[in-house]
């Protein structure tokens, strides 16, 4: 067998096991999945095929960046992102358009990890500018999934920068993404980007609308919620329908002074912590009661 089938069979292996491990959340085959890129990367010499040795490295930042984000490892995370490094040393936006363009912004999803871990705004910044960057290629005229795509990672970490610094201006412009998504996705047959796009409008809007103190703004993230309810379903997307479910219930509980609105959010967050199991959810599952226990606090409060 020459080197180029065992590089085309290594890094085939690599891909199955990295898609089993990311959808059944098992740390140990995601292991397996960088441990089998690691073992292509052997096989594909930069001096000899470089395009194989990039495509290599980038796809290994991928399965550290998975398995980083699982295992709490920030060496780990630096290393997904060294990888995408390597691999933009040989892909060019002139060159390689879309393979440099990929690499960009899984530059940016490992960043944003980082960010998010360690509250730090200049790592959000940093994905920003790499999703940013990404759109020189990904543009809606070429490629509209993927500009999308990057128009909603914006508004995700814009709505992050918000929710930590307490800039509206960063929520404003969140907001403002995820709208454009939508305008995109509205006009693709894509009902679980619409769902995603509009769960996040939702939650971006709520953030603001407690730190402007507006309830129609409130009103509206209630409303975006609710469009990502009606594509959502507990059987067929349970995890999707109880994110979904949680930020409607976060919106609805924002209204402190309404009972009715109390009432239907802890009813929402019962929902959801029935699909909200497994070790691999204790995080949200925690966050999720603590909500709950929060609402029913109100709304006993309200009752006097």
């Amino acid at each position: 067998m020459s080197d180029n089938e065992a590089w085309r069979q290594s890094i085939a292996r690599a891909e199955v096991l990295l898609a089993e491990g990311e959808a059944s959340e098992d740390v140990s085959v995601i292991a397996d999945a960088v441990s089998g890129f690691n073992a292509a990367l052997k096989l594909a010499s930069r001096a000899e095929v470089p395009l194989d040795w990039a495509k290599t490295q980038s796809r290994l930042s991928t399965a550290l960046r998975a398995l980083g984000a699982r295992i709490d490892d920030p060496v780990m995370l630096h290393s997904a992102m060294t990888a995408c490094d390597a691999a933009l040393d040989v892909y060019t936006p002139s060159a390689t358009p879309y393979d440099w363009a990929r690499t960009v912004a899984l530059l940016g999803a490992a960043q944003v990890v980082l960010g998010e871990r360690d509250s730090d705004p200049a790592w959000l910044q940093a994905a920003l500018n790499s999703y940013r960057l990404a759109t020189r290629v990904y543009t809606r005229e070429t490629a509209p999934a993927d500009w999308a795509r990057m128009q909603r990672n914006c508004g995700a970490v814009l709505s992050l920068l918000g929710e930590r610094t307490g800039e509206t201006a960063a929520l404003r412009d969140a907001v403002e993404h995820y709208r454009a998504a939508l305008d995109e996705y509205s006009q693709q047959d894509s009902p679980l980007d619409l769902a995603l796009t509009q769960s996040n409008l939702g939650q971006a809007l709520r953030i603001l609308a407690e730190h402007d103190a507006d309830a129609d703004i409130r009103d509206e993230a209630i409303a975006a919620c609710r469009a990502a309810l009606e594509i959502y379903t507990s059987d067929a997307t349970p995890l999707e329908w109880a994110m979904a479910s949680t930020n409607l219930a976060n919106a609805l509980a924002a209204n402190e002074g309404a009972a009715e609105q109390l009432e239907e959010a802890i009813a929402v967050y019962r929902q959801a912590l029935t699909v909200l199991d497994g070790p691999a959810r204790i995080q949200q599952r925690a966050i999720t009661r603590y909500n709950l226990k929060r609402a029913e606090q109100r709304l006993s409060a309200l009752r006097g």
